[in-house]
């Protein structure tokens, strides 16, 4: 008989395995760098807790056939603090022979003991499946945003992602883009000056751990971070990506920080935003901060994660909108609830699982 418990280290290997088969792009056999990080990331969490545990699917014949990665939160609500736990990489080997496994695996976690599920990735089966357990989409940040810089530059940038050669035309790219700047003819150019802000800088780690929660403070919903575990989800963004990601911290009148942003890009590629977090006024001068410094280090533009906070802002700035994949919530908190649909919530990004390497980042 088929069942659904919790994982345990000696399923880590199966894990892995099943990584590999089932998103795209992936080797058949998986690395062990990938085992090993899955095991980091699922089983030794600084707030890892065996009633919050990821889960299996397991088969009749005794084979690990589906998984469902469960991230440990602790949050507060106004003052209060509350068990929450995030939901992602739902996965499940020959799902036409094993149909019912994800919506188990669903249905186990959404039935445990947090205060709040969430998830940050869910696909249109994943959606379905949460809505039917009574979860509910939070239409924005649902979307994503994208900043055209050098409109020349992303044309080539998405056209690399379907045709490696065309990585060729890039000096004419450049030119292009550079001709448009110098003629006043580029539709997508930033305005000039600083944009509301008096300077911004590189950031640290201690400048990080001390900021990040002061912004926080400002959604009634937020991640209950203490130094160690904020420190953890850092570094585990700093060894997503080869290069690192580009966080700077922005400063207004009074050399006062008003905002802080975290991103992965470089030259003659699309920026990818982890983290915004300003003071609710400083929004507008910290997006134009990272928009002007993403356009300095050569990025053709700029994508991220919406949130109610950023659409004025995003809109001003001249950002287009489309959808990806779906944040979801389920609590049986009414009041709970109401705080996160209006915005007053601080869940994707550092709060979700974006940071993790198992989006977008590959292993060896």
């Amino acid at each position: 008989m088929s069942l659904i418990r919790a994982c345990s280290p000696e399923d880590m290997p199966a894990v892995a395995g099943l990584f590999q088969k089932t998103f795209p792009g992936r080797r058949r056999s998986a690395p062990e760098s990938l085992e090993a990080y899955l095991a980091e990331l699922f089983l030794h969490h600084p707030w890892y807790d065996p009633e919050l545990a990821s889960r299996v699917y397991v088969s009749p014949e005794g084979a690990v056939r589906g998984f469902l990665g469960v991230l440990p939160l602790r949050m507060c609500f106004r003052g209060k603090k509350i068990r929450a736990a995030i939901a992602g990489s739902l996965m499940v080997d020959r799902p036409e022979e094993n149909p019912l496994a994800g919506a188990r695996l669903l249905r186990s976690f959404a039935n445990g003991p947090q205060e709040l599920s969430i998830s940050e990735s869910a696909n249109r089966v994943s959606e379905n499946l949460w809505q039917k357990l009574g979860g509910r989409t939070l239409p924005f940040e649902s979307l994503e945003w994208l900043r055209i810089l050098r409109p020349a530059g992303v044309a080539l940038a998405f056209a690399r992602e379907w045709f490696a050669p065309a990585v060729l035309l890039q000096p004419l790219a450049s030119m292009i883009d550079r001709v448009a700047r110098h003629t006043g003819r580029n539709p997508f150019g930033l305005p000039g000056g600083r944009g509301g802000y008096e300077y911004d800088t590189d950031a640290g780690e201690e400048l990080l751990l001390e900021q990040i929660p002061r912004f926080a403070e400002s959604y009634s919903v937020r991640p209950d971070w203490n130094r160690s575990s904020l420190q953890w989800v850092l570094a585990h963004a700093r060894a997503k990506a080869r290069r690192g990601p580009v966080c700077r911290m922005v400063y207004g009148k009074n050399h006062a920080p008003i905002g802080c942003y975290v991103y992965y890009g470089g030259p003659h590629g699309i920026a990818r935003v982890l983290q915004i977090l300003a003071r609710p006024e400083c929004i507008d001068a910290v997006l134009a901060s990272l928009l002007t410094n993403a356009f300095r280090t050569g990025s053709v533009a700029v994508r991220g994660g919406t949130h109610p906070r950023l659409m004025n802002a995003l809109l001003r700035h001249g950002s287009m909108f489309f959808h990806r994949s779906s944040t979801i919530v389920h609590s049986a908190d009414a009041e709970l609830l109401h705080a996160i649909d209006s915005g007053d919530a601080l869940v994707t990004g550092l709060a979700g699982e974006a940071w993790t390497r198992l989006i977008g980042d590959r292993f060896a």
